[in-house]
């Protein structure tokens, strides 16, 4: 499926019908490109937790975004690791995600203090060929 029916899907499914309005575009974009990074990162095509995700999601951000991340995350409704949750299900239901028998939403549950990783990182470092590879169009 391409990335502008992808969009669509997520317009016309979940946000025009008011199913789910706490979340921006662009954060279940963000999430679907998360899921790319999450599997380069780990170097293997596989089924990833939900609790391995919500961490990849907020060093994908990182790298994205650098000290700013917090910031976007918050501005497109996510605050909790729980955000990165109900994104992901409502992907699902509109079938643009799978998921195992054994997924559940609460594995996305206080996997992470948001906040306080952002808070604690020391050193950002944006990666301009990272961005310019995983931007969705």
């Amino acid at each position: 499926m391409e990335i502008e029916d992808v969009e669509e899907k997520i317009r016309s499914e979940i946000l025009d019908t008011g199913k789910d309005t706490r979340y921006k575009l662009s954060a279940y974009l963000f999430v679907l490109t998360g899921l790319s990074y999450c599997l380069a990162r780990i170097g293997e095509i596989r089924h990833v937790s939900g609790s391995e995700f919500s961490l990849s999601l907020l060093q994908f951000a990182r790298h994205q975004f650098g000290p700013l991340a917090r910031s976007v995350l918050a501005g497109w409704g996510i605050q909790t690791t729980d955000d990165f949750g109900n994104i992901v299900y409502n992907l699902i239901e509109i079938d643009v995600m799978g998921r195992e028998p054994q997924d559940r939403l609460e594995d996305f549950t206080g996997v992470a203090d948001i906040d306080r990783y952002f808070a604690e990182q020391d050193y950002f470092e944006i990666d301009k060929n990272f961005i310019k590879k995983t931007q969705c169009a």
